[in-house]
């Protein structure tokens, strides 16, 4: 099936960001230390190119951009950062792909809980602000390329990205043929163009990104919690039951065991919170998920 002239421009839009992202992601991951997987040949996948993550309820997603912690061409690491992209020319359409992202990263988000990913969202062209702060909300960091900047940089290489529904299929259908003119150097033109009309998105982004994968344990709660829970029916029957613990000694029975509260605070701000019944359990909590953090 032949595709048509303004799809076709979408994919050359949503290839162009997506190396003009890489080439602005790779240096971070290099500083710490962190492997790369996008679309492509990788010996960890088999024959597969897509990049697939599956949540804890099986559920499959396709990725553009994955950082692993302990990663490799040969072995998958453990998810630093899920990054999805997204073109789209009409704001229509755009409500609906933020779900749709958001229905992705957040569930891959609770499945790797205990390895704390960043999740971000490449989007391009018109997107409503609602769809935008949808996905802020859920916790993922976006960078929007707004369409007068893809324009600005395919314009260095005269090709006219301007398009939209009362453009002729005849006048897309040229510019789809000038991408494919210009070849690899003149596409690079166009992506290099992209990196510096947008610098200032891409830096704020970037910013966010290194500060996720900064962040270290600055201190950790732990709230040992003792005895046998009671129910009052009464503001009065409460104060009349804290007012006989006060003068009481506790029992054997109030001294045992109830739960375990810990909660793991960051350079960042950020935090996470467990509840135990074992001392056990949370030992083994925090051996597995923090000790090296």
């Amino acid at each position: 099936m032949a595709v048509s002239p303004s799809h076709a421009l979408g994919q050359i839009a949503g290839y162009m960001m997506e190396q003009a992202f890489f080439g602005m992601l790779l240096p971070v991951a290099n500083e710490f230390s962190l492997y790369v997987d996008r679309q492509g040949p990788r010996p960890a996948r088999g024959t597969k190119k897509k990049v697939t993550w599956i949540d804890d309820h099986e559920n499959r997603h396709d990725l553009d951009f994955v950082l692993e912690r302990g990663g490799s061409p040969s072995e998958v690491g453990v998810p630093a950062a899920f990054v999805e992209s997204a073109w789209r020319r009409y704001t229509k359409h755009s409500v609906n792909k933020a779900g749709e992202i958001a229905n992705a990263l957040v569930p891959l988000r609770r499945t790797y809980r205990h390895a704390r990913p960043f999740l971000g969202a490449l989007v391009a062209g018109e997107w409503t602000q609602g769809g935008i702060t949808h996905m802020e909300s859920q916790g993922i960091s976006v960078l929007h390329l707004p369409i007068s900047q893809l324009v600005k940089a395919f314009a260095v290489e005269g090709i006219d990205f301007g398009f939209d529904e009362s453009t002729p299929a005849e006048h897309m259908a040229a510019q789809v043929g000038k991408w494919s003119q210009i070849g690899p150097s003149g596409q690079a033109n166009v992506v290099h163009a992209l990196q510096m009309a947008a610098d200032d998105q891409f830096q704020t982004f970037i910013v966010k990104l290194r500060e996720h994968l900064s962040r270290r344990v600055q201190s950790v709660v732990i709230l040992p919690l003792h005895g046998v829970a009671r129910t009052a029916a009464s503001v009065a029957e409460a104060l009349s039951m804290l007012s006989s613990m006060e003068a009481a000694h506790p029992t054997p029975e109030e001294l045992e065991l109830l739960r375990i509260e810990i909660q793991v605070r960051y350079s960042n701000t950020d935090r996470i919170e467990g509840s135990f019944t074992t001392l056990a359990g949370a030992i083994g909590w925090l051996e597995q998920n923090y000790l090296d953090a």
